[in-house]
Protein backbone atom coordinates (compact mmCIF):
# COMPACT_ATOMS: atom_id res chain seq x y z
CA UNK A 1 0.00 0.00 0.00
CA UNK A 2 1.21 3.87 -1.42
CA UNK A 3 1.23 6.59 1.31
CA UNK A 4 1.20 9.71 -0.42
CA UNK A 5 2.80 12.62 1.72
CA UNK A 6 3.26 16.20 0.83
CA UNK A 7 5.59 18.85 2.83
CA UNK A 8 3.99 22.17 2.67
CA UNK A 9 4.50 25.66 4.86
CA UNK A 10 6.73 23.14 7.49
CA UNK A 11 4.19 20.61 7.76
CA UNK A 12 4.22 16.98 6.56
CA UNK A 13 0.61 15.92 5.40
CA UNK A 14 0.19 12.25 4.88
CA UNK A 15 -3.16 10.60 4.05
CA UNK A 16 -4.51 8.11 6.95
CA UNK A 17 -6.26 4.83 6.07
CA UNK A 18 -9.36 6.09 6.01
CA UNK A 19 -8.58 8.57 3.23
CA UNK A 20 -8.36 11.60 5.51
CA UNK A 21 -5.28 14.22 5.76
CA UNK A 22 -3.46 13.57 9.02
CA UNK A 23 -1.14 16.79 9.59
CA UNK A 24 2.39 16.68 11.29
CA UNK A 25 5.16 19.36 11.66
CA UNK A 26 9.01 19.67 10.85
CA UNK A 27 10.64 21.40 13.28
CA UNK A 28 14.38 22.89 13.15
CA UNK A 29 16.12 23.60 16.92
CA UNK A 30 18.05 26.26 16.66
CA UNK A 31 20.26 27.67 19.45
CA UNK A 32 21.57 31.40 19.97
CA UNK A 33 24.00 32.54 22.34
CA UNK A 34 24.02 35.27 24.63
CA UNK A 35 27.82 36.53 25.32
CA UNK A 36 28.22 39.31 27.46
CA UNK A 37 31.92 41.23 27.87
CA UNK A 38 33.24 43.01 30.85
CA UNK A 39 31.50 46.17 30.67
CA UNK A 40 27.86 44.71 30.01
CA UNK A 41 27.88 44.77 25.84
CA UNK A 42 26.39 41.57 23.96
CA UNK A 43 27.94 39.35 21.69
CA UNK A 44 26.21 40.06 17.70
CA UNK A 45 27.58 39.04 14.40
CA UNK A 46 26.28 39.77 11.11
CA UNK A 47 26.51 36.81 8.99
CA UNK A 48 27.41 36.61 5.41
CA UNK A 49 24.74 38.22 2.67
CA UNK A 50 22.86 39.60 6.10
CA UNK A 51 22.19 43.32 6.37
CA UNK A 52 21.04 42.92 10.45
CA UNK A 53 23.13 42.15 13.38
CA UNK A 54 22.22 39.20 15.64
CA UNK A 55 23.30 36.77 18.31
CA UNK A 56 25.96 33.66 17.39
CA UNK A 57 23.87 30.33 16.57
CA UNK A 58 22.22 28.52 14.34
CA UNK A 59 20.54 25.13 14.04
CA UNK A 60 20.88 22.14 15.87
CA UNK A 61 22.43 19.17 13.10
CA UNK A 62 20.91 15.60 13.99
CA UNK A 63 23.01 14.14 16.41
CA UNK A 64 24.22 16.71 18.32
CA UNK A 65 24.07 17.83 22.33
CA UNK A 66 23.32 21.81 22.77
CA UNK A 67 26.99 21.94 24.19
CA UNK A 68 28.34 20.91 20.43
CA UNK A 69 26.17 22.72 18.27
CA UNK A 70 27.08 25.76 20.10
CA UNK A 71 30.66 25.48 19.72
CA UNK A 72 30.08 24.34 16.36
CA UNK A 73 27.85 27.43 15.50
CA UNK A 74 30.23 30.09 17.61
CA UNK A 75 33.19 28.49 15.55
CA UNK A 76 31.50 28.73 12.01
CA UNK A 77 30.11 32.62 13.09
CA UNK A 78 32.52 34.46 15.41
CA UNK A 79 35.80 32.00 15.11
CA UNK A 80 35.51 30.79 18.54
CA UNK A 81 37.90 28.36 19.55
CA UNK A 82 37.29 27.06 23.41
CA UNK A 83 35.15 25.40 25.80
CA UNK A 84 32.13 26.83 27.55
CA UNK A 85 29.65 26.85 29.92
CA UNK A 86 25.95 27.05 29.12
CA UNK A 87 22.64 27.66 31.00
CA UNK A 88 19.61 27.21 29.04
CA UNK A 89 16.90 29.88 30.08
CA UNK A 90 14.63 30.79 27.39
CA UNK A 91 12.74 29.50 24.16
CA UNK A 92 10.55 31.35 21.28
CA UNK A 93 7.25 30.41 20.08
CA UNK A 94 7.23 28.18 17.16
CA UNK A 95 7.70 30.42 13.82
CA UNK A 96 7.80 29.35 10.31
CA UNK A 97 10.90 29.61 8.00
CA UNK A 98 9.87 29.93 4.60
CA UNK A 99 13.71 29.78 3.17
CA UNK A 100 14.11 26.09 4.99
CA UNK A 101 10.27 25.41 5.06
CA UNK A 102 9.97 24.47 8.08
CA UNK A 103 8.81 25.58 11.42
CA UNK A 104 11.51 26.54 13.93
CA UNK A 105 11.87 26.98 17.81
CA UNK A 106 14.85 29.22 18.71
CA UNK A 107 16.06 28.24 22.39
CA UNK A 108 18.38 30.63 23.65
CA UNK A 109 21.44 30.24 25.93
CA UNK A 110 23.87 32.47 28.02
CA UNK A 111 27.14 31.31 27.41
CA UNK A 112 30.18 31.90 29.31
CA UNK A 113 33.14 31.16 27.07
CA UNK A 114 36.94 30.68 28.10
CA UNK A 115 38.24 33.21 26.16
CA UNK A 116 37.08 35.93 24.27
CA UNK A 117 38.94 35.44 21.26
CA UNK A 118 36.14 36.67 18.76
CA UNK A 119 36.61 37.32 14.88
CA UNK A 120 34.42 36.58 11.76
CA UNK A 121 34.72 32.72 11.04
CA UNK A 122 33.46 31.26 7.66
CA UNK A 123 29.90 32.41 8.25
CA UNK A 124 30.43 35.36 10.17
CA UNK A 125 30.81 38.76 7.67
CA UNK A 126 31.73 41.30 10.95
CA UNK A 127 31.94 40.83 15.02
CA UNK A 128 31.15 43.08 17.84
CA UNK A 129 29.61 43.85 21.43
CA UNK A 130 27.05 46.46 21.21
CA UNK A 131 25.21 47.76 24.17
CA UNK A 132 21.82 46.00 23.83
CA UNK A 133 19.54 48.71 23.54
CA UNK A 134 21.37 49.46 20.52
CA UNK A 135 19.65 46.44 18.85
CA UNK A 136 16.68 48.35 19.07
CA UNK A 137 17.94 50.94 16.58
CA UNK A 138 18.75 48.18 14.06
CA UNK A 139 16.67 48.80 10.95
CA UNK A 140 15.85 45.01 9.61
CA UNK A 141 13.34 42.81 7.37
CA UNK A 142 13.30 40.71 10.04
CA UNK A 143 12.94 40.72 14.01
CA UNK A 144 16.30 39.20 14.73
CA UNK A 145 17.70 42.22 16.44
CA UNK A 146 14.54 42.87 18.97
CA UNK A 147 14.76 38.69 19.57
CA UNK A 148 18.10 39.61 20.85
CA UNK A 149 17.12 42.25 22.99
CA UNK A 150 14.10 40.58 24.11
CA UNK A 151 16.56 37.72 25.09
CA UNK A 152 18.94 40.28 26.94
CA UNK A 153 15.75 41.11 28.65
CA UNK A 154 14.84 37.77 29.34
CA UNK A 155 18.05 37.08 31.08
CA UNK A 156 18.16 40.27 32.92
CA UNK A 157 15.01 39.43 34.55
CA UNK A 158 15.94 35.95 35.65
CA UNK A 159 19.46 36.17 36.26
CA UNK A 160 19.31 37.00 39.70
CA UNK A 161 17.34 33.52 40.55
CA UNK A 162 19.36 31.09 38.80
CA UNK A 163 22.48 29.57 40.47
CA UNK A 164 24.86 28.34 37.57
CA UNK A 165 26.94 25.25 38.15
Amino acid sequence: MTFMSNTIKGHIITQNLDGTDHLDCLYRISLKALIYNDVGQILVVKEIDRTYWDLPGGGMDFGETIESSLKRELHEEVGYKGDLRYQLFDASDEMYIERIDANQICFYCRVWPENFDFMPGEEGDEVMFVDPEELLLQKSEVDAPARAYRAHMKWQEISGYIKVI
